[in-house]
């Protein structure tokens, strides 16, 4: 219940950390794909989530209303209650900054159909912002922000650091690919803006589309079929750009071919140059993993050498980064190890999705409220009582055990898990973000002969060259592998050490180099406490983990769908709440 109380909102009978809610800040990122929901107060982040995790439909975008709701259903809250609602994303200078952009290549050659393309997006942009304004209108004052500032300010702000070089790389936005801001105190300081089509998101998507897989969906497939290729074609991809005055790089139009906007595609004479024919990559695998692999290292190649130059240049020894670029956990790791910065932090929900962070903490810091809130976890969507999960389990009709307990449930799933069976891990609050960091995981154990099968061929049903990520309890971790702070998010890559078990090898790839997932205690103590007890019965604290979702879906989110896709799929038993059940 909602009392007033000195200015202030009360909320009686709620018991978590944002008990008081003095001012809220909603960002919403509603205008592509992957909206999204963020819920922020005076000091906390209270809620975020995506909206596909509750539409129940990958990729999903448009005004997040479901996701909106939820938030504010966490907080207790209406959208009264909000201040200031954020988007990462400014209507009347994107569409003028596309228009133009369409116009000169209307007059360049290109046809009319980007032109009128853009005059369509402008209207739906417009419709849209009409049925925010419709929705959202008890909320006290909408903002509109600069994309990539958005993408700026969800990185710097949710770092560990005071001063700090700031990247954004992404497709576009706002009609921008990109951006390099200088951030001290609480301030970011544009240095250069990155304009569309100079965009290096664009080429990696355009590349994934090369492969013969889906632009802006399947770019993660493309970073992980790249390990096993061989930079043949880099010298090729290189002339796709050039470098600018200011070190940027600029778009060669030769490569660029007809189509709408970001729909554009590489012209034939990308072929001619890479000296191949567009059918033979449909065909050879081999082929496809060594143009993944130079798209990888080119792109690595212009990053770093933008990183290095603006280190220098403002001496500085910290570095932030966010944009869906940055999803790239090659990337993050070549810029840890090789771009001279003492310290790397990447936003680790990197893309559009994260840009609602970004929008609600600037919507914060408009209010005069402190911006900066260091990221501690992730889990942040919606959580359920042991009431909530017991009636749906009831419901479905399911036989489980109720453990006296959580040392006796850690216990059950530990003794499941070193017989070579595979968990389903469904704890807490969902998390945030596209990867699974132990509250809706999959779990298996790395010492069990067929793990790669069982899970790739039986479970998640994808291709063989997709790497499992190995969960260990965060002081464990530097003892096995040299990973970073990033690796608290599954953002970044670790390599293994000599004292790793021998049986960890067989997962590393260039050099020894595997996923790594350092799980804290504070964050999440049920996990932690899960790998440790696994660790009485195995070499080494450390368990397979990947996503809890199936052909192609989202996330589960809430215990109904932790249910179906425990019985569609060959997992063995699901740890779900207080309770577990086995098949």
């Amino acid at each position: 219940m909602l009392t007033q109380n000195s200015g202030h909102l009360r909320l009686e009978g709620f018991s978590n950390s944002w008990q008081t809610l003095a001012m809220l800040t909603l960002g919403i990122w509603a205008f592509g794909r992957d909206s999204s929901a963020v819920l922020v107060d005076e000091t906390s982040i209270i809620a975020a989530i995506e909206e596909e995790k509750l539409s129940r439909a990958s990729g999903t975008g448009g005004i997040p209303r479901l996701a909106v709701a939820r938030c504010l259903e966490q907080a207790n809250a209406k959208i009264e209650n909000v201040q200031i609602v954020g988007f990462p994303f400014r209507p009347g200078i994107s569409a003028v900054r596309e228009a133009g952009f369409h116009f000169h290549r209307s007059l360049s050659g290109a046809g009319p159909s980007a032109w009128i393309h853009s005059l369509g997006q402008t209207f739906r942009q417009a419709t849209q912002i009409r049925q925010i304004r419709g929705l959202y209108d008890g909320s006290g004052s909408f903002l509109f922000l600069d994309h990539h500032l958005c993408h700026a300010a969800s990185a710097y702000y949710t770092s560990p650091f005071d001063r700090a070089l700031v990247l954004t790389l992404d497709e576009r936005g706002d009609m921008r690919s990109g951006s390099l801001y200088l951030a001290e105190g609480e301030e970011l300081r544009l240095l250069h803006p990155l304009r569309f089509p100079n965009s290096l998101g664009w080429f990696f998507s355009r590349v994934t589309h090369l492969l013969g897989l889906r632009p802006r969906r399947d770019e993660h497939k493309v970073q992980w079929l790249s390990k096993d290729g061989h930079p043949d074609f880099a010298a090729a991809l290189r002339k796709v750009f050039r470098y600018n005055a200011n070190g940027l790089p600029v778009l060669n139009t030769r490569y660029l071919g007809g189509g709408a906007d970001e729909d554009a595609t590489f012209t034939e004479a990308i072929l001619g140059d890479l000296g191949i024919e567009r059918r033979a990559v449909a065909s050879d695998l081999q082929l496809r993993a060594s143009l993944a692999r130079s798209a990888r290292d080119v792109l690595e190649e212009i990053v770093l050498s933008i990183a290095e130059r603006y280190r220098k240049q403002y001496s500085i020894d910290s570095l932030c980064v966010a944009g869906g670029l940055f999803l790239n956990v090659f990337l993050i790791r070549a810029l840890e190890t090789r771009s001279g910065f003492q310290q790397v932090y990447v936003q680790p929900v990197a893309g559009n999705s994260g840009g609602a962070l970004g929008a609600a903490l600037l919507a914060r810091k408009r209010l005069g409220r402190p911006a900066c809130q260091p990221l501690k976890h992730l889990y942040l969507g919606p959580g359920f009582s042991s009431g909530e999960i017991k009636a749906v389990l009831d419901n479905c009709k399911m036989i489980y055990k109720y453990p006296p307990g959580d040392e006796q449930l850690f216990a059950e799933a530990s003794q499941v898990l070193s017989r070579d069976k595979i968990v389903a891990w469904f704890q807490g609050r969902t998390e945030f973000g596209h990867r699974a960091l132990g509250n809706r995981s999959i779990l298996a154990s790395p010492f069990s002969e067929y793990v790669i099968e069982n899970v790739n061929h039986y479970i998640k049903h994808r291709e063989d060259f997709h790497p499992f990520a190995f969960s260990v309890p965060a002081e464990v971790a530097p003892r096995l592998f040299d990973c970073s702070a990033n690796c608290r998010f599954m953002a970044s890559l670790g390599k293994l050490k000599s004292d790793a078990p021998r049986e960890l090898e067989r997962f590393s790839f260039e050099g020894g180099q595997v996923r790594v997932h350092a799980v804290e205690r504070e964050a999440n103590p049920r996990f932690w406490r899960l790998l440790h007890k696994f660790g009485e019965r195995a070499p080494a604290p450390v368990l397979f983990n990947t996503s809890f979702n199936l052909f192609g879906e989202p996330l589960v989110c809430d215990p109904r769908e932790a249910i179906r896709s425990f019985y569609c799929a060959g997992i063995d038993a699901l740890g779900i709440g207080d309770f577990f059940v086995i098949k």
